[in-house]
């Protein structure tokens, strides 16, 4: 008995199936992705209706010995630095821990940069907002990671490991929490914060 042949349109899918594979197994073309002290990151994301490249990648450390954890953040393509916290456009923090933190030290240090970063004035018209946002943030282990998302006109969204886990609005609010990382001034890590805004203009 003959065999029937494959059809033009089956043959069209098996070849786009073999193309698709063999794009896979290649490193850097599929993935499109970059390493960070073993954590990976991916080179570009949408966001709010909006493509947004990965600026830079970059690892925060305490005392110098232990590396907390791995961190990538991303802004809409030719965007200025000066224009990262100022203007009103999509970016995500995307963050890796490397090791146990109670949600209480996550916390404690982003006030203590609040603290340091925001007049009494300022501080006092976002407190309630920075008080919701800390209340979504649970103990972390190594591998675990939390992202923040900011879409104008809805607020910062945190996800844990992917999943939502609540939005707080205001773009006041965005701005001053995004310094805790990407403040000119006065960082939480002067190194970190330029390796982030590696990719800025």
């Amino acid at each position: 008995m003959m065999r029937r042949l494959r059809t033009p349109e089956r043959w069209r899918q098996a070849l786009l199936t073999a193309i698709v594979s063999g794009l896979l197994a290649l490193p850097g073309i599929a993935l499109a992705t970059v390493e960070e002290n073993g954590a990976t990151f991916e080179t570009s994301i949408e966001l709010g209706g909006e493509n947004l490249a990965l600026s830079g990648t970059g690892v925060a450390k305490y005392r110098v010995v232990f590396t907390v954890y791995a961190a990538a953040f991303y802004v809409p393509p030719q965007t200025a630095r000066a224009e990262v916290l100022e203007a009103d456009t999509p970016r995500r923090l995307e963050i890796e821990y490397f090791h146990d933190i109670s949600s209480e030290d996550i916390i404690e240090a982003a006030n203590t940069k609040l603290d340091d970063q925001l007049a009494a004035d300022e501080h006092a018209q976002l407190e309630s907002q920075v008080e919701r946002f800390h209340a979504l943030f649970t103990d972390v282990s190594p591998g675990d990671r939390y992202r923040m998302d900011y879409t104008p006109s809805e607020g910062i969204e945190l996800r844990f490991n992917g999943e939502p886990v609540g939005t707080v609005e205001g773009g006041d609010f965005a701005r001053a929490y995004f310094a805790i990382w990407l403040d000119e001034k006065d960082p939480l890590s002067s190194t970190l914060r330029d390796n982030l805004l590696a990719g800025t203009e």
